[in-house]
């Protein structure tokens, strides 16, 4: 059988997707909802996946983050996973803050496991990001968050001025950081 680094980038990005996808029906379907530690919090320990009110798990943005950081340790030279992790950190930055600051919950592993991958990929991984990705992430990104919200699969709790800050503060931020990682890159090259 061949090593998974001798495969081609397609191959392990199908298989880095299976997995993730593998993770995220668990999420769905076999663990409960009151151990992800957001819903614990918002909630109470009666939350269960179908609860009227309630996100669909694996329509949830921060699910697939969490999925794909896990996956992610398959085969760490993903550019496709990397940069759509990357482009992950500013959600993330402001889930954690909210989740600090206005509700005190500092183990929120569902959503620090793949904001320490973000880091990590910034910091070590950085030959495998291309800032020019982040108009694509952003529009796939978009399209999931609104199909989602006015579906009512998840998000739809939020009233809509709020989730369209949210997101336009999200994706303003991707671009900076785009930005940023263009500069760095620069610097790197030379």
């Amino acid at each position: 059988m061949k090593k998974i680094n001798q495969l081609n980038l397609i191959s392990i990005t199908i298989i880095q997707l299976v997995v993730a996808t593998i993770i995220s029906l668990i999420f769905q379907f076999i663990i409960p909802m009151n151990w992800q530690p957001l819903y614990l919090f918002g909630t109470g320990p009666n939350v269960h996946h179908f609860d009227e009110g309630a996100n669909i798990v694996i329509f949830t943005v921060s699910q697939w983050y969490f999925s794909l950081s896990i996956a992610w340790f398959i085969h760490r030279d993903n550019p496709y996973i990397n940069n759509f992790m990357i482009y992950s950190l500013m959600g993330l930055i402001l889930t954690i803050v909210t989740e600090i600051f206005s509700y005190g919950l500092f183990y929120d592993y569902y959503h620090i496991v793949p904001f320490g991958v973000s880091i990590y990929i910034f910091w070590k991984k950085r030959d495998t990001l291309f800032p020019k990705w982040v108009i694509p992430i952003s529009i796939f990104i978009s399209a999931w968050l609104f199909l989602v919200y006015f579906l009512r699969l998840a998000y739809f709790q939020a009233p809509l001025v709020e989730y369209l800050i949210r997101w336009a503060i999200i994706i303003l931020l991707g671009y900076v950081l785009a930005f940023i990682l263009k500069i760095l890159k620069d610097r790197d090259a030379k």
